[in-house]
């Protein structure tokens, strides 16, 4: 009798504990399951590519998407970092992709690295991404935003401080 009593209560805890996994992740919305986007802040840190891939396969859902083309050689562009980098950390739900016209790679992630700065990053050195985009456009930093099908929604050339960028992020011509 005793026996029995305990493999019952064991397998009440075990149901118990098993329900409140499976409620953990569904309340909690957990991506245990999902693929990592990465773009999103949250998940790492600075991440640089060299990649000259069209950039509508770094933009795959429904949300539009923040492109701004930049440099850590334009002084224009480091006196924007900042209040980038701002927009960047306080809205982890916008994807935002920087595309970097850097000389190399190890440069712009020691930038970054010195700054301490979360940013997705493609270097394009040829500007064949901003070429694909917006076809004869020139000049840096300018920012896009973006939708799925990569038609330009909003278009800035020059800097943007953090209200600009909140507010052109969500289709505010600036």
């Amino acid at each position: 009798m005793k026996k029995n009593i305990i493999i019952i209560v064991s397998i009440i805890v075990i149901l118990i504990l098993s329900l409140l996994a499976v409620f953990g992740i569904l309340y909690f919305k957990t991506d245990i399951f999902k693929t990592k986007d990465l773009t999103k802040t949250k998940y790492r840190k600075s991440f640089v590519i060299s990649d000259n891939r069209n950039l509508k396969s770094y933009i795959t859902d429904n949300e539009n998407a923040l492109v701004v083309f930049w440099a850590t050689w334009c002084s224009h562009c480091v006196e924007e970092a900042e209040e980038l980098n701002k927009f960047i950390t306080s809205n982890p739900q916008k994807k935002v992709i920087i595309v970097s016209h850097d000389y190399t790679k190890e440069d712009l992630e020691k930038y970054l690295n010195e700054k301490g700065y979360n940013w997705f990053v493609i270097i394009d050195t040829d500007k064949t991404i901003r070429e694909k985009l917006d076809p004869g456009s020139k000049g840096i930093p300018s920012s896009y935003l973006v939708n799925k099908d990569m038609n330009i929604l909003n278009f800035h050339k020059g800097k943007l401080n953090l209200e600009q960028f909140i507010n052109f992020s969500n289709g505010v011509e600036i």
